[in-house]
This record gives structure tokens, C-alpha cells and sequence, in this order.
């Protein structure tokens, strides 16, 4: 019997009534690629333009000689996501299949086709696994000497153009959605952040899992400075090529002398990166993995992604090595165990031409569009009218349904520079000082206003401290019932920085802490770098950090009363949202005391909102920022011309006055400034 594995392509069939261009159906298998004779999962979103829910979805599969092995089977519907389970036969022949997904909503439907190969031998590499070197056999059978990028580039010239041009090759793209930043910008250009600084001053210590294979040279790159490896082989491994002549002889805290040796540039500033065959299993050849190259699994993006920071779970907190196979508590979209759906991370970080969708709010860079819920799951996703409000409203899905993060291990909270750790892996095995991290697992997130822009600092800008005396280097842009922002969950990095006597803050030479454990010695050397005289001080920082992966199973969701004590008035810190800090307990006296529209009536909180609120059904038609609003500063405009804007000089008691104006659907601020 002979064991087979088959592996996505990439070319699609359109077809059937209602065709939009908005509209579109991803398509991909898990695992990829996965052993015949085991059970995959083919899965088909409507992405764009779909109605909430899908009404019906059928795949069809055939084989290499064309022949139907299943027809029309109907899948599982979830929102717009369709998935169908299959176990291919072990003996069936090798070559090309392919599936189509046939997708229907309430008033159209549409059709993709996508092939796969079906070979012999197993290239390894699931959705969350690691890629095998194979026997030579796998995808590109016909690949018979490697040599770099080219052996890529030969086939796939556009592909390499479009990575070119990516933010995961750049290292800078458009902000359109950072306020404060025009242009393009990124950790290459002006980027600097609360945990490592300034990466492009670290001496390639930031650039050893980048995808750019020649560092961040200071040219820009070209097509064969891309690592296509690193996407698509997960057992590939390189190493930064060592030169004895480019060195660093230092003296540090510990009244050490210490040599550092640092990777080979040469004279363009390019490092030279080679295959590390130390970390890859015996035998392995170039060829073997060239020829067994794969789409990105979980595990190509956690390679850099999971240890971001300088640490397994560091930086981000949401992901770390072991989301590759979370248990289900701990990732249930992409967990392979019974109940996970076993996504891979491009089922929600959607791509085209290498542009992949993801900004968060400490990132600048926008290439591509955010995930949404709302692509797989419907608007109104709960059988209860109440929780749909919510989902609906102005409540990320993230708060309930990600209650913790650091879940899988101890993530960073704090760094302080001025407190040296010795840590023996830094600075490529040869040992260097980092900042003293406080880090926590299981950590209940904070909540912040979020309407999908932020501010992130850039080298060269000035900086204000904030009301706390703490500097921001990245804040969600956001307010209370503003009809955008929605409540976010995000964990909050502190750390301290050099604010110069300019305003700006100081990017550190971080590469001179590390060998040195003196924070002082590489804020001079930055200085000194950026062309800086005068004084700095040492400032506290801190950057808001979006919470989107670690997703829950419903099951978890609070209950209401974790989160409310039904009195209207929640006191914060005794539920699982700080109502106050939000702004929801901000009113004018008379809307607290119900007098401002009418007598003073009883109801509780719940009635209050079903009777006033626009989405109450009730007899109000009011926005939540009508009531939940500081007191009003005065009029738009003298109140003669104000009411001649509508009719002539009436008169009114007050009460009744505004409660004429909202029967007619009127909101506060048509004639109130606040």
C-alpha cells in the first residue's frame, strides 16, 4: 500500500450567477501537505461581499485521471466558512488532483477550483509541523542543483517581484493608518520600540530570522536577496557567516574584557547568510529542501514571529513556539485536537502577491487588509439578541473571547536597561546584557479604545509625556461612543528610553549594551550616530499592544454578570470590563437622574437602554454618546439663529423642549458643542 501526500497549487476556476469582483472564496487544505491514507480538511471562505451566513456549500474532488471521487458532498457551514474532512485512499494514483468548492449565500453563488499534487513520498510539513528533506521527490522533483534564490527566481519571477516589494523584505511600507507618521515607514526606516530599540543598530542581532538573506544592508534589496527558504521549507536553517576580522574588544560591567566577533560584510554592507546543517537533521542536502518547498505552515511564521523580542512568547504575548499545536483552551482556531479548527495563519491573514493583511496597533506598516471576524463568522453570530448587541455594538470580539493572554508561556510586561542581565544566548551564542524583564503568564489583558488607527513613534519626532508622566511610543487612536472606535483588549509594555534635550528620543546604539551591559555607553554611541550633542534623561515609556490571537472556545465566554453587577454602575475592578475608565459612567447630572427630557421615572439599566437606545427597539432613537457624554458646553450658534435653522420662535419648558427635538430623532450635538 502506498502512502501519498498532496499539497495546495494555485490557479482558480470562477464560475456561476451573482459574480461580483468584491467577492471571492479562499481556499486551502489542512494539513498541508498531509499523508494520504490520514484525514485533511479542505477549507472555503467567502471573502468580500458574502450576505452574513452561507446557505449551502458543496465540494466536489477528482483525482489525477479526472475521475469523480467525491460530488457534491455538502460541507460544514460556519458563517462563511465551509469545511469538509476527507481521508484520501493510500492507494490511489500520483499526479494532479483537484477540489472545487461550490459557496451559495441568500441571493448568489460562486465557485472556485484549486488543484493539489499527489506524490509518494512525504515532504513533511503539516499546518503546524516541520518540513522533512525528503528524498528528492516531492514538489520540485526536477530541481537538480541549488543555487540560492535563483534556483527560485527561474520559475517564479513574478512571485519574487511581489516579495520584493513586501513589508517582510522591506522592512517599511505605508502608514495609512498611523496618525502621526506620512510615508513609508517601519522597523527599517526611523523604527524603534520598547523592547530592543533601534534594530538597525544591533549589528545583525535583529536580522537573523528575517526573510532578507543580506541583512538589512543599506542598499535597497534586490529579488536575489530574498530567502525564499525561510517561508517555504521549515526544516531550512541558516547561520550569519562569521568574520575573525570584523570584531570588538570591549570592557564591561564585570570589569570583563571580551571580544565579539560579528557577521562578514563586505564592501556594499551586505552580511553573507549559509545553510546552518548543524540544526538540520543528518543528510540534508540544498536540493533536498528546494525540491520539498511547501506552502507557509504555522511553524514557518512562528519561526520568527514566536521569538520576536529576543525570546520565546516575548513580545507579542498572544503566540510562542507552541501555538504551532495549542491545545484548544489555548488557541482554538488553530489547534488540531478535538473542537480546534487547525487554521493555518494564512486562513486569517489573507495574502496577495506576498502583501499579508495585519497591522495591530503597535506596527506601523499597512500593506494589506486587517483579518476580520466577520470573514468567517456572521455579523450576528449568537443565538442571543443581547450578546449580538454587543457584537454588533461597540465590544471587539477579542474581549470575551480571549480573556487571558500568555497562555502558553511567560510573556515580557517590563524591560529596564539600567538593570544588565546576563544572557548566554545573545548575541549569536557569544553571550550579551539585556535589560531586566519582568515577564507573567496567564495575564488578563487591559482595554482601550480602538478604531483601527494608532500613533507609533518614529526616530526624529518630538514626544510628550501623557497624564500618567509617561511617555506613549504606540497608542490606539479611539473614543467613547464615537461610532467607530470599538473596546479592545492589549497588553501594555513598559520600559525607559533616553529623551534628549530636543524632545526626541535618543535611538541607543543597542549592540554596545549588549557586549558592555551599559546603557549609558550605548545612548552616547547613538547619539553620536545620529549626529546629537548635549544631555538626555532617562524616561518612562510604554506601547499598547493589540491582543487578536489565543482565541477561546465559546464555552470560556464570561457570563453577564462577570462582566456587569446589573446596577448600571459597575464599580471597576469589580468585573472583567472597567466601565468608569472607559467612559461609560461619564454623564451630565440631569441625564443621570433621567430629568433632562421629562419627570423623573424608574427603570433599571437594561430598560433604560431598550427604551432609548437606537438599537433598543424601543421608543428612543438615541446614540450611546447622547447620554454618555461630559456636560454640554454650550451652542452650536446663538440660539436665535440656532432654532430659525428649522422653524420659527417657539417656546418650550426644558424638559419638553428636548423632548420634542429627540421624538423627531434629533442627537445632542446638532445643538450642543461638548
Amino acid at each position: 500500500m502506498k502512502k501519498m501526500i498532496f499539497t495546495a497549487a494555485a490557479f482558480a476556476l470562477l464560475a456561476g450567477t451573482g459574480y461580483a469582483a468584491d467577492r471571492g472564496i479562499d481556499m486551502s487544505i489542512n494539513p498541508t501537505p498531509a499523508l494520504v491514507g490520514n484525514t485533511v480538511r479542505f477549507v472555503c471562505t467567502g471573502t468580500g461581499e458574502w450576505q452574513r451566513t452561507l446557505r449551502s456549500a458543496l465540494i466536489t474532488i477528482r483525482d489525477a485521471s479526472d475521475t469523480v471521487l467525491i460530488s457534491g458532498q455538502r460541507m460544514q457551514i460556519d458563517g462563511r466558512t465551509a469545511t469538509f474532512d476527507y481521508t484520501v485512499p493510500a492507494d490511489e494514483m500520483t499526479g494532479e488532483w483537484d477540489f472545487k468548492c461550490n459557496l451559495r449565500d441568500r441571493r448568489n453563488k460562486q465557485a472556485k477550483r484549486s488543484p493539489f499534487t499527489v506524490t509518494a513520498t512525504a515532504t513533511g510539513g503539516g499546518s503546524g509541523g516541520s518540513a522533512g528533506s525528503g528524498d528528492g521527490t516531492g514538489t520540485h522533483p526536477f530541481i537538480t542543483s541549488y543555487d540560492g534564490p535563483a534556483t527560485c527566481i527561474a520559475c517564479h519571477e513574478i512571485e519574487a517581484q511581489d516579495m520584493l516589494e513586501s513589508l517582510h523584505m522591506q522592512w517599511s511600507g505605508p502608514t495609512p493608518d498611523v496618525t502621526n507618521i506620512s510615508g513609508n515607514d517601519g522597523k527599517g526606516v526611523n523604527g524603534i520600540n520598547t523592547f530592543c530599540t533601534y534594530a538597525i543598530s544591533s549589528k545583525g542581532a535583529c536580522f537573523t530570522c528575517h526573510v532578507r538573506a543580506d541583512g538589512n544592508a543599506p542598499h535597497a534589496p534586490s529579488v536575489n536577496d530574498i530567502d525564499c527558504l525561510m517561508c517555504h521549507n521549515d526544516t531550512y536553517q541558516r547561520t550569519f557567516v562569521a568574520d575573525p576580522n570584523n570584531t570588538e574588544t570591549v570592557v564591561n560591567i564585570n570589569d570583563e574584557t571580551k571580544t565579539y566577533v560579528f557577521g562578514l560584510v563586505d564592501e556594499n554592507g551586505d552580511y553573507t547568510t549559509v545553510p546552518d546543517y548543524a540544526k538540520m537533521p543528518a543528510g540534508t542536502t540544498m536540493v533536498d529542501l528546494a525540491r520539498n518547498v511547501h506552502l507557509p505552515t504555522r511553524q514557518s511564521c512562528l519561526r520568527c514571529h514566536a521569538k520576536a523580542g529576543g525570546g520565546d512568547w516575548t513580545k507579542r504575548g498572544d503566540m510562542g513556539m507552541n501555538t504551532a499545536a495549542p491545545t484548544v483552551s489555548e488557541d482554538v482556531h488553530m489547534s488540531a485536537d478535538p473542537g480546534g479548527a487547525d487554521l493555518t495563519c494564512t486562513a486569517c491573514h489573507s495574502f496577495e502577491g506576498h502583501k499579508i493583511g495585519g497591522r495591530g496597533i503597535d506596527l506601523r506598516q499597512t500593506e494589506a487588509a486587517n483579518p476580520k471576524c466577520t470573514n468567517c463568522h456572521a455579523v450576528a453570530p449568537h443565538s442571543d439578541a443581547t450578546l449580538n448587541r454587543h457584537a454588533a455594538g461597540q465590544v471587539a470580539c477579542q474581549v470575551c473571547h480571549i480573556r487571558k493572554f500568555g497562555k502558553g508561556g511567560a510573556t515580557e510586561m517590563s524591560r529596564d536597561w539600567l538593570q544588565p542581565t546576563w544572557n548566554p544566548t545573545f548575541c549569536s551564542g557569544q553571550g550579551g546584557f539585556v535589560g531586566e524583564e519582568v515577564k507573567a503568564a496567564n495575564v488578563k489583558p487591559e482595554y482601550v479604545w480602538f478604531d483601527g488607527t494608532s500613533q507609533v513613534y518614529s526616530i526624529g519626532q518630538t514626544i510628550t509625556a501623557d497624564e500618567r508622566g509617561v511617555y506613549p511610543m504606540a497608542k490606539a487612536n479611539g473614543a467613547p461612543f464615537d461610532g467607530k472606535s470599538q473596546i479592545v483588549p492589549i497588553k501594555r509594555h513598559f520600559s525607559i528610553m533616553p529623551l534628549h534635550d530636543s524632545g526626541k528620543i535618543v535611538p541607543p546604539a543597542i549592540m554596545w549594551m549588549f557586549m558592555t551591559g551599559d546603557f549609558d555607553l550605548a545612548v552616547r554611541k547613538g547619539m553620536e550616530e545620529e549626529g546629537m550633542t548635549g544631555n538626555y534623561q532617562l524616561v518612562d515609556v510604554d506601547a499598547e499592544m493589540l491582543i487578536t490571537h489565543g482565541v477561546e472556545p465559546a464555552s470560556m465566554a464570561p457570563s453577564c454578570g462577570e462582566c456587569h453587577d446589573y446596577s448600571g454602575m459597575t464599580p471597576d475592578g469589580t468585573g472583567m470590563v472597567p466601565f468608569g475608565q472607559l467612559g461609560y459612567h461619564t454623564w451630565p447630572a440631569k441625564v443621570k437622574d433621567c430629568t433632562l427630557c421629562h419627570e423623573r421615572e424608574s427603570l433599571s439599566w437594561q430598560g433604560v437602554h431598550q427604551r432609548h437606545a437606537a438599537d433598543g427597539q424601543g421608543e428612543g432613537n438615541l446614540s450611546c454618546v447622547s447620554c454618555h457624554t461630559d456636560e454640554p458646553t454650550g451652542l452650536v450658534k446663538p440660539k436665535s439663529d440656532l432654532c430659525n435653522d428649522c422653524h420659527g420662535s417657539k417656546s418650550w419648558s426644558g424638559s419638553e423642549l428636548h423632548k420634542k427635538h429627540l421624538e423627531k430623532g434629533y442627537q445632542c450635538v446638532k445643538c450642543h458643542k461638548f
